[in-house]
Formats: structure tokens, sequence, C-alpha cells
């Protein structure tokens, strides 16, 4: 058989995500046993939740790989290439690497007659190329739910579950403690389990799996705390304790308040590991991991002139979230809101939530097959008697905006990874209108 190329291997990935999402375990089971189950070579932190998965998961691969650990990361959706998707030590896989693992797990799954979904493709990927590596720790973010997601298979004793929200409700029910369940549900056996405490249902839901499960449940604001520092913002300043030492004034590079409890349950996490492990993880390499955390398209400014902000909330609490740090964070005339989104989410309530913060709006459609029809957002608008225009395209969008932008309003893109995504693989090509990568003159400084 003919090797692929890079392009036709990507090609053949793609070619199967019209299977869509397929909750279960069997097939991917079948296809990681014939493959040696990769997954349980190395330990793994396990992260699943509504909001912060991503960030969260940066966190940890920043905090171990600074304390000198070998680091697979795997994540998704991705921005703009699917390397991105399967990271080690941040460094992405490369041409030949997708080659060479997407004809090892395509022959598995031709000879088995396996039908599979593009997910569990490459996460089948993801533990052959960290086993074929030899990472000594990875981190994996859960693709949705929990305890049917294809990720819910590795060795994951290390379990974070980060803010639990409605959301993917046609595949993990509408109740809030339906999909706490689905999430919490990845927690092991005999593990130890770092959440976000929530509400009351969200609360009882994760203590009485972890109980059912003999598993160590460790609540953030009971068992540890973080604290935003008192004064100016930026830099977000932090103090996070736990039994056993008091850390203050720890840097976070990522910006919104909302991160604090990211970057706690990341902490708490990685020591916990640490210590299972035998190594020490020290103070200093603690703020430089915080400090030095990146994250693509989540509250990320990258122009000044006009602000630029890309984040990809895709839920109502996220947007929620992302408002309310944008309006603390900078000061701005005007806010143009470039906004595209799936079918299945939540546009009506998302919309409803940006109208208060937005003169604006642009609606897009990304260039994918679930996006919605931006005609329907504009129904949506006409309710609360929002200023709206349909430009499908959005690069098109983002040129209507580089002709009538002032320098003092505020640009935000969101609604969507797939939104983001185009924006930013576009914008990276249009240098002239990225003219300041330094944080935006016009910053709050107030605290």
């Amino acid at each position: 058989m003919a090797t692929l190329t890079a392009e036709e291997s990507l090609n053949y990935l793609y070619s199967l995500i019209p299977k869509g999402i397929k909750l279960g375990l069997k097939n991917i089971s079948v296809v990681l046993n014939e493959l040696g189950n990769p997954q349980l070579n190395t330990p793994s932190i396990h992260i699943a939740g509504t909001n912060g998965k991503g960030s969260t998961a940066a966190f940890c691969e920043s905090i171990l790989r600074h304390a000198g650990y070998r680091v697979g990361l795997y994540t998704s959706p991705h921005l703009n290439h699917f390397g991105e998707r399967i990271q080690i030590n941040r460094t992405p896989l490369s041409e030949s690497e997708v080659i060479q693992l997407v004809a090892k797990v395509k022959n598995v799954v031709e000879n088995l007659k396996i039908p599979i979904t593009f997910f569990e493709f490459g996460t089948a990927m993801a533990f052959l190329h960290f086993a074929k590596q030899e990472t000594n720790v990875n981190v994996i973010e859960v693709g949705m739910g929990g305890r049917l997601d294809a990720t819910s298979l590795c060795k994951g004793d290390i379990t974070i579950i980060t803010s639990i929200a409605k959301d993917h409700t046609s595949h993990l029910g509408s109740k809030i403690e339906e999909i706490t369940f689905e999430k919490a549900s990845i927690i092991k056996k005999g593990g130890t389990v770092f959440a976000i405490k929530g509400s009351k249902k969200v609360h009882e839901v994760i203590k009485k799996i972890s109980d059912q499960k003999s598993a160590n449940a460790q609540f953030l604001g009971e068992h540890f705390v973080v604290e935003k520092t008192p004064g100016k913002s930026p830099p977000l300043l932090i103090t996070y304790q736990n039994h056993d030492f008091c850390l203050k004034d720890l840097e976070l590079s990522l910006a919104g308040d909302f991160q604090t409890s990211n970057a706690a349950l990341a902490l708490s996490a990685c020591l916990h590991h640490a210590r299972k492990t035998g190594k020490d993880i020290s103070e200093q390499s603690i703020r430089t991991s915080l400090k030095d955390t990146s994250w693509a398209g989540r509250m990320e400014v990258i122009s000044s002139r006009p602000t630029i902000l890309l984040d990809i909330a895709h839920n109502p609490a996220a947007v929620k979230e992302m408002v309310k740090s944008a309006q603390k964070l900078f000061s701005y005339t005007r806010v143009i809101v470039i906004y595209g989104a799936m079918k299945d989410k939540q546009s009506d309530e998302m919309l409803q939530k940006l109208t208060n913060f937005a003169d604006h709006f642009i609606l897009v459609r990304p260039n994918q097959e679930r996006s919605e029809n931006p005609t329907r957002f504009k129904k949506i608008l006409k309710k609360y008697n929002a200023s709206c225009e349909v430009i499908e395209s959005i690069p098109k969008a983002i040129r209507k905006v580089k002709q009538t932008a002032l320098s003092d309003d505020m640009v935000c893109i969101t609604g969507s990874i797939f939104t983001v995504g185009e924006a930013k693989q576009y914008l990276d090509n249009e240098s002239d209108f990225k003219n300041n990568f330094s944080p935006p003159t016009g910053l709050h400084l107030n605290g």
C-alpha cells in the first residue's frame, strides 16, 4: 500500500468527521488493544468540565514541563492545524509524524473493519505518539462528557473537573446533575480528583462518585484555596494555599479572573503527581511556569489599535465570564462583536448576554458543516433591538472592521473555536492590521 502524503493523511482524517459524535468505548477499546494499549504506558492527568479545560491543561503542561517532566498534551479541537492537538513539551506533531501515525492507526482500523470516529482516531494517534516518544506524564483533555469519551481509557489516576454548565445537552442530558455525572465518571477507582465545588447539585454528584470509587475528592475552597491578590491588574496575581504551604503573588499570563480557579486546580494536581513520583517542584519553577503558560484563542489580545480580542466562548457561562473580564480589563469607546457559532449551541442565550456588551454585531458563518446560518442570529438580535449585519465570510467581516473600526474601539471575535481559529489564521497573514502584540494601551489598571 502506497504511503499517504501529509495532505492525503489529513484528508483521510477529516473524511471521518461526517460520522459525527458517537459516545462509547467499544470500538476505540478494540483499536487500542490491537495497538498494544499505549494509553496504559504513562500516568495521565485527565481533565473534564464544561469550561476551562484547555486553559487548565495548558497550566498543567507548563508546570510539569518546567519541573523537568517530558509532557504529552492532548487537547481538542485545534485552532488552525491538526498537529496542535497532540504535543510533547509544547511541540506539535510534525507532518512526518502525522503521516506515520495515521498510517499505523488506519492499518489497524481497516484490518479490523472497525467504524471509528474522527475524535477516536485522533485519540488513538495521541496515545500511540506519547508511548512511542516515551513521555513520563500526559495531560489529557476530555473531548465531550467523560464517561463514554475515548480519552477515559487513559491511565488517569489524577482527575481535574473544571467548572460545569449546560452544553452538549443532546448528548449529555439537560439537567446539571446528568451532565456532572457524565463528566465526573472519569474519576478512577482509588484515584484523586481536584474539582471546583460548583453548585450544591454539582458538588453532591462529584462527592458521591468519589465515595463510590474510594477516590480522594479535593475541592477548591475546602482543601486548597486561591485568591486574587488585591491591587492593580494586569498582571493577574494570585495567592495559592494548600495544607502544606502558601504561595503569594503568583503571576498568571492568561487573562481573566476565572483563570485563578484553573491555575489552582492545575497546580494542585501537578503537586500531587510530583509527590506520587517522588519529585519536588520548586517555588521558582511554579512561578515561572504559571507566568509562561500560553493558550491561544482564550482572552487573547492580538492588537491594541483597535483592541482585538479573541475568545472561544461557546456557551452562555463562558460568554458571561468573557464579558465580565473584558469589561474589567479594557477601556474602549465602542465594541464590535464578530460572532459565529455551531448549530447545536445555545446562541439565543449567548447573544442575549452579549447585547449588554456589544454596540454592533457582525454575524458570520465559519467554514464548518455544523455552522449555524447567521440569519438566525439576526432574528434573535432583533428581539433586543441590537445593531447587527450579516457578513457570512469571516475574512470579509474582518476587512469590513479594518475599514470602519476606530483606534479606541474593541473588536471581539467569539462564539466558537472555529470562528476564532479561522479569524486567527486570516489575521496571522494581515501584518498591517495586527499592529501591536503588546498589551493594549487602554488597559484599566484599577485592580
